[in-house]
């Protein structure tokens, strides 16, 4: 990685490091398990990330590095849940409209207009030539739908970290099982068997909801 010792470069390598560690763990699998479904690739690398955010919360001396390090995580969880939102939307505008007929680069340009607008409504003025926008993403040609995982893997690690906040120690056993299953099971049932939460449960994506609202206040008492 470019390491230029700012924020953003610690906070990327605790993210890879996480996915290092998931590897390392996940080995036990055989080669065909060894692999994560999308949705739970980003777990141990979100959750090291906000492992670091908060070390470095507790560490800050000044008000202004305390804002400064929850902005940042804010802005992150913002872009990782909802532009990637956006990000699917668009994607399955465009797999639909491609079904039916040979859809022009323009017609996609539009596509991708009306998703970002969706976000950004009329407080941030989207610049002509961001209508190429969808065309520098390479995931939609390499790894379709992997947008969605982001989405998914964000609010999934907030759920596990509440409960880790909410548990303590008592949490790590489940959530090392976790990382060591790979993925030799669906999704729901990886986080079922290991923590015992269940994604079917709307509750479950409360909890990471209640940790946004929780920051936010945070924000607005130190300002």
């Amino acid at each position: 990685m470019n390491y230029t010792g700012d924020i953003r470069s610690v906070q990327t390598l605790a993210h890879e490091l996480g996915h290092g560690l998931h590897h390392q763990l996940s080995k036990v699998q055989n080669h065909l398990n060894f692999d994560t479904p999308l949705v739970t690739a980003e777990t141990a690398s979100v959750f090291g990330e906000i492992l670091l955010n908060e070390l470095m919360f507790e560490n800050a001396k000044t008000k202004t590095e305390k804002l400064s390090i929850l902005f940042s995580q804010m802005e992150g969880i913002i872009a990782t849940v909802f532009r990637q939102t956006v990000l699917t939307r668009f994607e399955q505008r465009a797999h639909d409209a491609r079904a039916k007929e040979k859809v022009q680069p323009e017609a996609f340009c539009d596509l991708w207009w009306e998703e970002n607008h969706k976000l950004y409504g009329e407080t941030v003025k989207m610049v002509e030539p961001y209508r190429w926008g969808w065309a520098y993403i390479p995931h939609f040609i390499h790894t379709p739908f992997y947008c969605y995982a982001y989405s998914f893997g964000q609010l999934l690690v907030l759920s596990l970290y509440g409960e880790y906040m909410k548990k303590g120690n008592s949490f790590k056993t489940g959530y090392l099982e976790l990382l060591s299953q790979g993925g030799s099971d669906s999704p729901a049932n990886l986080v079922k068997k290991s923590t015992g939460l269940n994604l079917e449960d709307g509750s479950f994506w409360e909890i990471s909801l209640s940790l946004l609202n929780e920051n936010l206040k945070r924000i607005e008492a130190l300002i």
